[in-house]
């Protein structure tokens, strides 16, 4: 289990979780999120989607490039929007 998350991973997964509106079963592109970063940080927001989605926060589709919440992600960006951005430990 992991203990901290980087203000990335956090950021990515609250962009995720407003994209989504909350729900769960919605799959959005990672290009949309990616995109909207600055263009020397692309490189790091696709690696830190994949960590995520290896971590089981968000879950891929297998042939496309799309992502979703699983409910752990769901939890945890619910989290620290509420709470903000300050929660490194859950």
């Amino acid at each position: 289990m992991r203990t901290s998350t980087t203000e990335l991973e956090k950021t990515i997964l609250i962009s995720v979780l407003v994209l989504v509106r909350g729900n769960t079963k919605k799959f959005i592109k990672e290009d949309d999120i990616v995109l909207n970063f600055p263009m020397r940080q692309r490189k790091n927001v696709r690696r830190f989607f994949k960590k995520l989605v290896r971590e089981g926060y968000l879950i891929k589709k297998p042939k496309d490039n799309n992502v979703r919440l699983s409910q752990e992600g769901l939890k945890i960006a619910s989290n620290l929007l509420h709470e903000g951005a300050t929660f490194i430990s859950r």
